[in-house]
């Protein structure tokens, strides 16, 4: 049931303290960040996504430059941090690199009908893609990652990516079938972009990460009496209300605070736990 009450243009949104101390920390690691997609530009999309905000933000603060996940991306199982050498971003997955072995990009997604490949891809968010019965995808495979390039085998063959550069590949041509039953030649195209190190923030277990937009968690009313439009939440005046000149930040950042705001204080939600780190970035649990 929704906890919120609806007023002329406010409803009443309760929420729940959560200390911090019961959470895992958000792991925060510097290094060289990669990302990835495998693209075919010639395929119609057969699937649009529906996923409004993207799981991954870029942005350069004051003091780094940062990719802050604010949902979990990394699966379950992943090398401990002080082991790795770079984080590598591809449509379907986040993975850690460590310098012992390779990583077999994860480019398509395999399904019950047949395979999904990108038509137009965006890096773990919504893409495009064709639901196919049939394609033999390219291996990509990422050997090394360092501070200056990044060094792949593409069907075997090598490729080298310095720090700061973003190249497009077009890999060998292949016949891919469709979930029609005709056969099309389509060239896969694969976008490698090596921005060099990043800070990446990812949340623990059971929680979605944000940063701390200056609040100071123990001065938010409880409840709080959220803005609205037309009965939705209005994050704009939200961010005024609790003494945030969010039009001053990042952009970036205001995206960041729109997923914060829906997360955290839907008045159609159901009531969230919300926690600040030491560290000021803030956990939303619901």
């Amino acid at each position: 049931m929704s906890n919120g009450v609806a007023t002329e243009n406010t409803a009443t949104v309760e929420w729940r303290p959560l200390p911090a101390d019961r959470l895992d920390a958000p792991l925060v690691w510097t290094g060289p960040y990669v990302e990835c997609k495998l693209e075919y530009p010639i395929l119609e999309p057969t699937c649009l996504g529906d996923q409004f905000f993207p799981d991954s933000i870029p942005y350069e603060s004051d003091t780094e430059h940062r990719v802050f996940y604010w949902r979990r991306r990394f699966p379950d199982v992943f090398p401990r941090p002080e082991r790795w050498t770079g984080v590598c971003a591809t449509t379907h997955e986040l993975a850690a690199l460590t310098a012992d072995s390779s990583h077999t990009l994860s480019l398509t997604q395999s399904t019950p009908e047949g395979d999904e490949l990108v038509v137009d891809g965006t890096i773990v968010g919504d893409s495009k893609t064709a639901l196919v019965s049939e394609c033999s995808p390219p291996t990509v495979e990422l050997r090394r990652a360092s501070d200056e390039a990044v060094e792949l085998a593409l069907d075997g063959e090598s490729a080298r990516i310095t720090a700061g550069d973003r190249e497009r590949i077009e890999l060998s041509r292949r016949v891919v079938e469709t979930e029609y039953g005709s056969a099309i030649s389509a060239t896969p195209e694969l976008t490698v972009r090596f921005p060099g190190r990043r800070t990446i923030y990812h949340p623990g277990e059971e929680y979605c990460l944000f940063p701390p937009f200056g609040l100071d968690l123990a001065e938010i009313p409880n409840p709080l009496e959220v803005p609205t439009a037309r009965g939705e939440l209005d994050h704009d005046r939200l961010a005024s209300a609790v003494g945030i000149d969010i039009a001053a930040r990042p952009y970036p950042e205001r995206i960041l605070w729109q997923a914060f705001a829906v997360t955290a204080f839907d008045p159609h939600a159901t009531t969230a736990e919300i926690a600040q780190f030491p560290s000021g970035e803030l956990a939303v649990r619901s």
